[in-house]
C-alpha cells in the first residue's frame, strides 16, 4: 500500500506503519519514534540554539572567567580550594582538570597566552552586558568610528544601554534581570513606554517606572534588599585593618593606610602576627602594634 502526494510516493508515511507491524509480531521489541516527532524536536532545539541571550550554568562561567555583577549574584562557594597554603579559598576552574589548572604556576604551564586573556576579556564583556558576538562586532565598528580611544569609547557605549542603566540605579539585581524588567513595560523613558534592553540612552534623558502597582512593588523590593545589603558592608568595612588605622589617625587618608600595610619600612602585627590583609578583620581587645625605623608603637582596640 502507497501514498500518493503531487504525483510522488511517499514511502517515509508508510514505512513507520510496516516498523509498528514488525514489531508487534516480534515481541520485546522497541518501536522507534515516527520521524515527524524527531523533524519537531530538531526544530526546537535549533529554535533554542539562535536565541540572543545566554541561559545557560551561570556558575560554570564565573568559575571560568571571574565574578560578573551584571550576570548573576550567585557565588560558587562549593567549588572552592578546602586545603592549606595560599590557594584556600581559591575558586576551581570548572571541568575535570580544573584542581590541576589552579596548581598552575611557572609560565609555561599556566597556558595564560596574550590570545587566551584577551579572550577571556572579550567573554567577560560579552556575558556581563549579555550580548552575542555579532552584536559585540557592531559596537567594537561603531567604536572605531570616533575619533577616540577605541576601548573607552565602547565601555561608555555598553554603559549607555537601558537594561545596564536599570541595572546601576539598583532597580534590578542583575543586567539579566534587568532585561526581563524592561520587555514587561515597567520602565519608562521621558514618559514614553520602551521596551527594548538595547535600547541607548542619551544624556539628560529621564529613567522613570511606570505608575503600577506591580511595577513599583518590584522597584521597592529591589531597593530595599540593595539598601540592608550596603548597611552589611559599611560595617564590615568599619572593621577591617584599614579602616581602623584610618579611624584612629595614624594614617591621613585610606591610600595611606594601604602603603602602611603593605609597605616594607613598617610590620603592622596584631596579637604579635603580622598582617598584610587590608581587609583583615579586627575584634575588639586586640593589640595592635605598629614598628617603623622611628620606632614601635602599641594600641589596644576596644
Amino acid at each position: 500500500m502507497y501514498i500518493r502526494l503531487n504525483g510522488k510516493v511517499a514511502e517515509w508515511l508508510i514505512a513507520p506503519i510496516l516498523k509498528i507491524g514488525v514489531a508487534l509480531r516480534s515481541p520485546g521489541v522497541r518501536i522507534p519514534p515516527f520521524p515527524i516527532k524527531n523533524q519537531i524536536i530538531n526544530e526546537k532545539k535549533r529554535k533554542l540554539k539562535k536565541m540572543a541571550r545566554y541561559i545557560g550554568p551561570k556558575l560554570r562561567i564565573i568559575r571560568r572567567i571571574g565574578k560578573l555583577r551584571g550576570l548573576t549574584r550567585k557565588k560558587p562557594f562549593r567549588r572552592v580550594y578546602r586545603g592549606k597554603g595560599p590557594l584556600k579559598g581559591k575558586v576551581i576552574p570548572p571541568g575535570q582538570h580544573g584542581l590541576v589548572k589552579l596548581f598552575k604556576t611557572r609560565p609555561y604551564d599556566s597556558c595564560e597566552s596574550d590570545y587566551l586573556i584577551r579572550l577571556k576579556v572579550k567573554q567577560r564583556l560579552r556575558y556581563n552586558y549579555g550580548l552575542t558576538e555579532r552584536q559585540l562586532v557592531n559596537y567594537v565598528r561603531k567604536a572605531k568610528k570616533i575619533k577616540e580611544a577605541t576601548g573607552q569609547v565602547l565601555l561608555q557605549l555598553l554603559e549607555m544601554r537601558l537594561d545596564n542603566i536599570v541595572f546601576r540605579l539598583n532597580m534590578a539585581p542583575t543586567i539579566v534581570a534587568a532585561r526581563q524588567f524592561i520587555s514587561h513595560g515597567h520602565i519608562r523613558v521621558n514618559n514614553k513606554k520602551v521596551n527594548i534592553p538595547s535600547y541607548m540612552c542619551k544624556p539628560k534623558d529621564v529613567i522613570s517606572v511606570a505608575m503600577k502597582e506591580k511595577s513599583l512593588t518590584l522597584v521597592n523590593k529591589n531597593l530595599n534588599e540593595y539598601y540592608q545589603r550596603m548597611r552589611f558592608y559599611k560595617k564590615r568595612l568599619e572593621k577591617t585593618i584599614a579602616f581602623v588605622l584610618f579611624q584612629l589617625k595614624l594614617v591621613p587618608n585610606m591610600g595611606s593606610a594601604l602603603q602602611l600595610i603593605n609597605g616594607s619600612d613598617t610590620v603592622l602585627k596584631i596579637n604579635n602576627k603580622r598582617v598584610r590583609n587590608p581587609n583583615h578583620i579586627c575584634n575588639p581587645r586586640d593589640v595592635l602594634s605598629i614598628t617603623t625605623s622611628e620606632g614601635s608603637r602599641q594600641i589596644k582596640l576596644s
